[in-house]
């Protein structure tokens, strides 16, 4: 895939005139070439591959004998791997399993042919050949007949004129190379060895890769089918821009003579499918003959007949090879790999005993080649954005990068940050302005590609930076906040957690990494709110969720810790308000407003009932907030309290919901405590809540104060939304109603509020699983309160806001919205 035809670049589109890396001409591209590695394997193996790129001097002059790549001071590094296998066969006669998917596997058509993992030449047994893991590209696909014009190396070169997009095999396209084979020697010192070629420093090499068809071949699978066989990963040591993946010889075939004389013959190629989160177009065919599917990022051979030549004497053949663009900054790329069978074909593999000659016993597959380039940046700047869950209070020493010496999770949080390039030189005319805008890519990463020489800041943000402008507010997502910045992958900080890093100062040709920010998302704290029958004076009651009170546990989630909601013992916790008229202890002495709890017992938590009770009912309350392994604290705490109405409590109903799989309702309650229960109705309308009907009674389960769970089915019809309420009835005839959930079996769930209107506290209920995130806003269209809530239900306090009607908007993590009217007395 040499020398191609380039244009000049322009740099990052964001970066302003001034800060244009001042050679601005085509620049050389690095590739995987002969010394990229050292790795001499013939395979077959599953061990990651490392490969170094190598600056390419000629690209774009003619060829010379003068050397033709450089090492870069700070090398571009790939790791290839494979993951998440599928598929796999043992060799007959042996202990021997061989994944479907390898690296320098090759198919055997001889058992005398296979190199240093052929087993014993038995008729039956099973082998495998091999070949190097690590070669020049395509060198051993001969069959394919990739060309060099059917490659382009650069990402900025123009895609071939005659480049297929709806063939793939049919034929070559025209690539703008030079005219050489890559599969041939190319200059003086090139010496073909066999397909190995030595001294031939201008050859481009590649991964060999084997999809062996013989796990389908063990289980009779489909000829036609599509199966998946794990995926192929390629890991960068920094932020890439649009590289450009090779592919070589995607295609197989197979013929043999039965036993009756037939010749038949099978057809397979191996498809690829992009699995990182990517645009849905970011994938593009520069040339070769594959095809590409935009929508879906995959490449693929859709010829009837892939590599049919080797087996029809097609001179075109039929395996598809090309270059491929994807457009973006990654630091890894995953590909899906795929193992498609065709119509025609007889099926996946033959046995010894079922063809004429005798010497003859394959291990079919699909041998192909990968390979990666891009151009060679002048000077460049990345860096990381990272989960960082325990920001700087880890064992560590306040590594961002890491969390208890664990490697933290990278984020563009949903394609919501943007990385600012700062000038920071003092005396440009520029210093202090924006100079650079780069959206943090899917894989967290950002990279300022070819910029100038200079002294820079960065600056992680919501908002998009305009070029020459002074810096916008630092801002991250609702509930994210900084835990820190770093140069460089060590531990440490800047010394400042505000989203902005230390000054970097860039030289000629440098390429500076690692400037890294750890962010965090805040927890969650659970409100509860329990009726119990009226206390005495005196009367101490623990918040375990034990009898006969059942008060429940001090709850809360967080994303990086705990992100199903769950009680919080052992976790931190402060509590944020005290009770007036009672006391509230822990592990026996008085709570006072913001004390902290590390380690939280609620064995250790009770409260006090120390005043008189009113005869008529009452109720106590304190607020408490969950703190994270990072140290930060919920901003919206959690309301609890314990209410005694007038007189006996006969039903305390905990919580009541409705879910639903497809058009079955499922209609779930649990009470705290049955004092003098009955029984309970579920009834149901179809009329908005004008008109409800039973349709289930169950009874209660005797007079108790122990936690009792309650579930009754509802078969729904397509079109009607149904609105669910529980009807609690006791053994003198007196009831109550629940508040009401509302279901369909086109929609989500239905969020309803109550009390609507609300004068302190009300409950959203029927929100999806997962996150929720709260937000109210004003008559005129201000923001005044979020809240997140990681359950179906909810409470919300506006004891503080003014009476008047807001907007309450309910956001889940799946991307679902609800709106809702609420009336604030």
């Amino acid at each position: 895939m040499k020398k191609g035809i380039f244009k000049i670049m322009f740099g990052i589109v964001a970066i302003a005139t001034t800060h244009i890396a001042a050679a601005q001409q085509v620049r050389p591209t690095l590739e995987w070439t002969k010394d990229g590695s050292s790795n001499t394997t013939i395979g077959f193996t599953t061990t990651p591959i490392t490969v170094n790129f190598l600056r390419d001097l000629q690209n774009p002059l003619i060829p010379t004998n003068a050397p033709t790549y450089t090492f870069d001071p700070t090398p571009l590094v790939a790791t290839i791997s494979l993951d998440k296998q599928q598929r796999s066969t043992t060799l007959t006669g042996t202990s021997t399993v061989v994944p479907g998917l390898t690296f320098g596997g090759r198919t055997t058509s001889d058992r005398h042919n296979g190199g240093p993992s052929e087993f014993p030449s038995a008729i039956g047994v099973q082998r495998l050949g091999g070949t190097n893991v690590y070669n020049v590209f395509a060198a051993d696909i001969p069959a394919s007949k990739p060309q060099n014009n059917m490659f382009i190396t650069s990402p900025t070169a123009p895609a071939a004129a005659t480049t297929s997009t709806t063939g793939g095999g049919s034929g070559l396209t025209a690539g703008g190379f030079d005219t050489q084979n890559i599969s041939g020697a190319q200059g003086p010192n090139a010496i073909d060895v066999g397909g190995v070629f030595a001294g031939d420093e201008d050859a481009n090499f590649g991964v060999a890769l084997y999809t062996a068809s013989e796990p389908l071949a063990d289980v009779l699978a489909n000829p036609a089918g599509r199966f998946y066989y794990g995926d192929v990963v390629i890991n960068f040591n920094r932020p890439v821009k649009n590289p450009v993946i090779h592919v070589g010889g995607l295609g197989g075939s197979y013929k043999y003579t039965n036993t009756s004389g037939v010749e038949l013959n099978s057809f397979f190629t191996t498809e690829l499918e992009l699995a990182t989160t990517a645009a849905s177009n970011a994938s593009s065919l520069l040339a070769g003959n594959l095809n590409i599917d935009v929508l879906n990022n995959n490449i693929s051979n859709t010829n009837a007949t892939p590599n049919g030549g080797s087996v029809l004497g097609d001179a075109s053949y039929g395996a598809a090879s090309g270059s491929i663009k994807v457009t973006g900054t990654f630091t890894q790329l995953v590909y899906r790999v795929y193992l498609k069978g065709s119509a025609t074909s007889f099926g996946w593999s033959q046995t010894a005993s079922n063809i004429t000659s005798a010497t003859r016993d394959p291990f079919n597959g699909d041998l192909w080649y990968l390979s990666v380039s891009l151009e060679k940046p002048t000077q460049q700047l990345s860096g990381n954005v990272f989960i960082d869950k325990d920001g700087l209070k880890d064992a560590g020493g306040g590594d961002i990068n890491k969390s208890a010496g664990v490697a933290n999770v990278k984020t563009n949080v949903g394609n919501l940050l943007f990385a600012n390039l700062i000038d920071a030189a003092v005396g440009s005319p520029t210093f202090g302005k924006v100079v650079g805008v780069t959206p943090v890519g899917t894989d967290g990463s950002y990279l300022f590609d070819n910029i100038a020489v200079g002294s820079y800041t960065v600056q992680l943000t919501t908002i998009q930076g305009v070029i020459n402008q002074n810096p916008p507010a630092t801002t991250l997502p609702p509930n994210w906040v900084n835990t820190g910045e770093f140069v460089g992958s060590g531990v440490g900080s800047d010394g400042t957690i505000n989203g902005n890093s230390a000054v970097v100062v860039v030289n000629s040709e440098n390429i500076k990494t690692e400037v890294n920010f750890g962010i965090n998302r805040l927890p969650e704290s659970i409100s509860f709110s329990t009726a119990i029958s009226t206390p005495s004076v005196g009367n101490v009651f623990t918040l375990n969720n034990q009898g006969p009170r059942f008060l429940p546990i001090l709850s809360g989630s967080d994303p990086e810790d705990q992100p199903t909601t769950a009680v919080l013992t052992t976790r931190s916790l402060v509590i944020t308000t005290i009770p007036t008229n009672t006391v509230l202890l822990y592990n026996g002495s008085p709570v006072t407003a913001g004390q902290i709890i590390n380690g939280f017992n609620p064995a250790l938590l009770q409260i006090l009932f120390n005043q008189p009770i009113p005869g008529n009912g009452g109720s106590t309350q304190f607020s408490y907030a969950t703190i994270d392994a990072a140290g930060f604290q919920d901003p919206t705490p959690a309301i609890y309290v314990v209410s005694w109405p007038e007189g006996a409590v006969p039903i305390v109903l905990e919580s009541f919901d409705a879910f639903k799989n497809n058009c079955e309702a499922s209609i779930v309650w649990k009470t705290s405590s049955e004092i003098n229960a009955d029984k309970y109705e579920v009834e149901v309308s179809t009329n908005a809540g004008a008109t409800y009907k039973a349709f289930a009674t169950l009874a209660a389960r005797g007079t108790n104060a122990s936690a009792q769970s309650y579930q009754t089915p509802f078969a729904m019809q397509s079109g009607i939304v149904y609105v669910f309420r529980l009807k609690s009835i006791d053994k003198d005839g007196s009831f109550t109603y629940s508040g009401v959930r509302k279901l369909s079996c086109e929609g989500k769930n239905v969020i309803t509020i109550a009390p609507n209107p609300v004068v302190d506290i009300f409950r959203i209920s029927g929100m999806a699983n997962g996150r929720n995130i709260v937000n109210m806003y004003s008559a005129d269209g201000k923001l005044i309160k979020t809240q997140v809530i990681a359950n179906t239900f909810g409470d919300v306090n506006v004891n503080g806001l003014a009476a008047g009607t807001y907007i309450l908007n309910v956001i889940n993590e799946n991307g679902t919205a609800q709106s809702e009217r609420i009336i604030k007395r």
